[in-house]
């Protein structure tokens, strides 16, 4: 399944460099834009590289300010109304579906093209998802939430096709690794499966690509847990240390974060071919630096759970955006260093 056991990788965003997010909305589309933007995302695939991650995701995001607006501003159908707040204080435009949606123009392609030009890591395109979007939205076109997020299931599986044609150009037949954020994914239990049918149709009848599924901060994740037999991604990215504690300690007693990775196993062990679990082992949302012996005890307790540590990759819960630059920095070292030491046992 992946090269490495055990493998590091980043699975949002970063913080911006203050150069680039203090003139963000003021040069948005213009050549300053693009000419910050990229200086941004190399210096932040040189800090990716310099903490030791073996996968850069899109280098931090740069390109992009908020995840459903950078998505609903690129496809017809959407009006905006006005400014609602995300849970991290950042304020973005919220839209009503009035006509069919359709995208307009490229999401990523940009920000793809740019790393593929300037990077030979290990990459993987974060895309928001169609459940997402239709929750997100005000909808006063589509007869129903399913019907709605189909639409943006289609508008995302010609974005995911574009992004491949792109990537093969350079390289060639390299699996494409493509991520579906879903924060909303189980905030509605009954409508699993609407998030099913949709994230699954986002990807229908694309190969070589490996598609896997983001969720962060869900009252229950045993929700999605249930749907592995019918999603069709090859891992979920998951949040996991935000609801943990900093004692030390390598059982589910000593563990609460990851007590429902017990659940998740279960689930797995009944599939012909078992998913990866992103295993968040940071907290996005705190200063703290989680020394490397705690990072440690996270993941040996869930390596214990899962009983496979191939089906195991290590990240932070989410995008590290809300931390500065030198914290995010400081919270992916120990992460790599404490993944070393456990990697050293396999």
């Amino acid at each position: 399944m992946q090269e490495k056991t055990l493998i590091t990788q980043e699975i949002g965003s970063f913080r911006k460099p203050e150069y680039l997010s203090r003139k963000f909305h003021t040069i948005e589309g213009k050549k300053e834009f693009y000419d910050l933007a990229k200086k941004a995302t190399v210096e932040t695939i040189g800090l990716f590289e310099n903490a030791g991650l073996e996968n850069l995701g899109v280098g931090g995001e740069m390109f992009r300010w908020e995840m459903y607006e950078h998505l609903a501003a690129n496809v017809e159908g959407l009006e905006f109304y006005g400014m609602v707040r995300s849970f991290d204080n950042r304020y973005y435009k919220k839209g009503s579906v009035v006509g069919p949606i359709q995208r307009r123009s490229p999401f990523h392609l940009d920000e793809l093209e740019f790393l593929l030009s300037n990077s030979k890591g290990k990459l993987k395109v974060p895309v928001t998802g169609p459940y997402t979007m239709m929750d997100w939205s005000f909808n006063e076109h589509y007869g129903d939430r399913l019907e709605l997020a189909n639409a943006y299931a289609d508008a995302i599986n010609h974005e995911v096709r574009e992004l491949k044609k792109a990537w093969e150009k350079v390289r060639g037949d390299e699996v494409l690794e493509i991520q579906i954020d879903e924060p909303a994914a189980t905030t509605h239990p009954a409508e699993m499966d609407i998030v099913v049918e949709s994230v699954n149709r986002s990807f229908e009848g694309i190969g070589n690509i490996e598609p896997t599924i983001h969720v962060c901060y869900s009252v229950d994740y045993r929700y999605l847990y249930n749907t592995l037999p019918d999603l069709k991604v090859q891992g979920l990215n998951l949040e996991y240390a935000n609801r943990d504690r900093h004692s030390r300690g390598v059982d589910v007693e000593k563990r609460p974060g990851y007590a429902d990775l017990k659940a998740f196993s279960e689930v797995n062990q009944t599939l012909s071919k078992p998913k990866f679990i992103g295993l968040g082992v940071t907290d996005v949302h705190i200063d703290f630096i989680e020394p490397v012996d705690l990072i440690r005890d996270r993941i040996e307790t869930a390596v214990k759970l899962i009983g496979d540590p191939d089906l195991v990759r290590v990240n932070p819960d989410c995008g590290l955006r809300t931390r500065s630059r030198e914290t995010g920095l400081e919270k992916l070292k120990n992460m790599v260093l404490a993944t070393e030491i456990v990697r050293k046992n396999f």
